[in-house]
């Protein structure tokens, strides 16, 4: 049966093409991986399958939408929801309630289902997908960014959607979460449900999604079938294009070079252990496929510390407590841990936006709790873990424009510094756009570039990579070491293990409320089952050379 029929669309927002002339059918049995670089119409696509685009005062829509041969023209939008299923990039823009329990029963109250049969529905969604049974009653705006996805998730499968359309449904996860919503979608695909979905952490999700659809920079199809075919024969196009490819690839283009032979093209770490490589290969083959970023050296000047830190929304129950952390300059921080232990909230407390409970946040000498936000500002950029809460204009332009307002240099100069940071991220083409109006890629691009304007000597970024397309990622974390080697200190909250592998000199792990570790990077490594109990999981490279069964540790925790 076919679920979907798309013909000849195309979409126009803002006199600007984002999708045009695509064409493509999904059957009951397929699930769908949509790749692309940042920017590329993605998000646009699941939004036109749904009818939202359509409704937008400022978009042109032409071709055709089919639903089980009827015409989405034709069908009310509650008509829709009950087929298709979207799970929104950003979770917290589809919440309609204060409270994760009264989210999941929302749709289910649309559907009219009896109230008597809610709840066993609701604990049943929520299970499914993960989401922790102690925060049923918790406010969604408290909830960390991948407690919201989860949630988004549950009230799709809540609604018995037949078609689920995800979009980035990953990307806010720790590990830990990205492999329980991969075997919730496998248990949609066993119940007949199809599955499309734009993600970029792929590891758990090949081979298990079984086509594989890549849009051009242009809003095109670039190639449509078998991922394995797709990403064995068209790997130097899709670098080119910035698209992501698995990590085993990507390894695996490097070992053919050196004369090793594979009895398939491995899709994912797992299969890649299948293989017998020699781990002099191996290391070879890493040592090619990227080299490391030279560090700076710490200078030995304490720049920010926390003594005995701890915070809590409620009395008793503390979101982490007796934090004790040491940032000198030059330092390139990683902070990591699971959903929900605390990063952003640690984060938000080192710049004096969360008042502790108690302890104290010390910024180079004085307790931050009695300076002024200005002055705090003038030494610390914060990257928001949702762009969107940063913007405060409302062009991309003028977005900039209002931190170079700071500086203390001449008009014409401050127009340049405006135009040049555009054109580093890219964004020189959206100068007119609405912040809100841009791809998530590229509101993570401007949200880190107005951070970028000042002469701050320490930035904190909650998911820096979020969004970012391969090219676009590595440019960004590129660029973050280039600061950092001009003795820029860096503090960044991420999930992606391999990107502190690569960057960070150092890293810290929350977990259940406490700092379970704080050291040199590479000791981090050496602790496999701390690293298991956090949620976490070993970085591609450290997994693939010393062939550990990583397994063994989550499943004996």
């Amino acid at each position: 049966m076919t679920h979907l029929k798309i013909e000849k669309l195309t979409v126009t927002i803002n006199s600007k093409p984002i999708l045009k002339d695509l064409s493509f059918e999904l059957n009951t049995d397929e699930r769908i991986l949509i790749l692309g670089a940042s920017g590329c119409g993605k998000s646009t696509l699941l939004l036109s399958l749904m009818g939202i685009t359509q409704r937008f005062d400022n978009a042109q829509v032409s071709g055709n939408i089919f639903i089980r041969d009827r015409s989405i023209q034709e069908m009310k939008a509650d008509e829709i929801s009950k087929i298709l299923g979207l799970v929104f990039q950003n979770p917290e823009s589809q919440f309609c309630s204060l409270y994760p329990e009264d989210e999941v029963a929302f749709g289910l109250e649309n559907l009219c289902v009896d109230p008597e049969q809610m709840d066993p529905i609701i604990n049943k969604s929520l299970q499914i997908v993960g989401f922790p049974n102690n925060k049923y009653k918790n406010a969604i705006n408290t909830l960390s960014g991948g407690e919201q996805q989860r949630l988004a998730l549950a009230a799709i499968f809540a609604q018995g959607a037949e078609l689920f359309l995800l979009d980035e449904p990953t990307a806010n996860l720790d590990p830990t979460g990205r492999r329980q919503i991969v075997a919730s979608a496998k248990t949609a695909a066993k119940a007949g449900k199809g599955l499309l979905v734009v993600e970029h952490n792929l590891e758990h999700w090949l081979p298990f999604l079984n086509r594989l659809i890549i849009l051009d920079n242009d809003g095109t199809i670039l190639c449509d079938g078998n991922p394995r075919e797709i990403f064995e024969k068209l790997g130097p196009l899709l670098n080119e294009k910035g698209i992501w490819r698995p990590q085993s690839i990507r390894l695996y283009d490097q070992l053919i070079r050196l004369g090793h032979n594979f009895s398939k093209v491995p899709l994912n770490s797992r299969e890649l252990a299948n293989e017998t490589i020699p781990e002099t290969a191996l290391i070879t083959a890493f040592q090619r496929l990227r080299h490391n970023p030279k560090m700076a050296a710490s200078s030995g000047h304490v720049i920010l510390n926390t003594k005995d830190l701890s915070v809590a929304y409620e009395k008793n129950k503390p979101i982490f407590y007796h934090v004790n952390l040491t940032i000198m300059t030059g330092d390139f921080w990683a902070l990591v841990g699971a959903n929900g232990s605390g990063k952003s909230t640690l984060a938000k407390t080192l710049i004096g936006l969360i008042e502790p409970a108690c302890g104290a946040v010390i910024l180079e000498g004085k307790n931050i709790m009695e300076m002024k936000l200005k002055d705090i500002f003038n030494r610390i950029g914060y990257v928001f873990q949702n762009p969107e809460h940063q913007f405060v204009a409302d062009t991309v332009w003028s977005e900039i424009a209002y931190s170079v307002e700071q500086l203390d240099i001449d008009e014409n100069s401050k127009k340049q510094h405006i135009h040049a940071l555009l054109k580093e991220f890219d964004l020189l083409d959206f100068l007119s756009n609405n912040p809100f109006s841009l791809s998530g890629g590229q509101k993570r691009k401007l949200s880190v570039a107005t951070m970028l304007v000042g002469n701050q000597k320490l930035l904190i970024l909650d998911e820096p990579t979020f969004g970012q397309d391969q090219k676009n990622a590595y440019a960004l974390m590129d660029k973050l070491s280039e600061l950092n080697r001009k003795g820029i200190t860096i503090f960044m909250i991420t999930h992606d293990l391999d990107l502190v592998a690569e960057y960070a000199n150092k890293t810290a792990v929350l977990y259940d409320g406490t700092l379970v570790f704080s050291g040199q990077t590479h000791d981090l490594w050496q602790q496999k089952r701390l690293i298991a109990q956090s949620g976490l999981e070993l970085p591609f490279k450290i997994k693939v050379i010393s062939r550990d069964d990583e397994e063994h540790y989550v499943e004996n925790q």
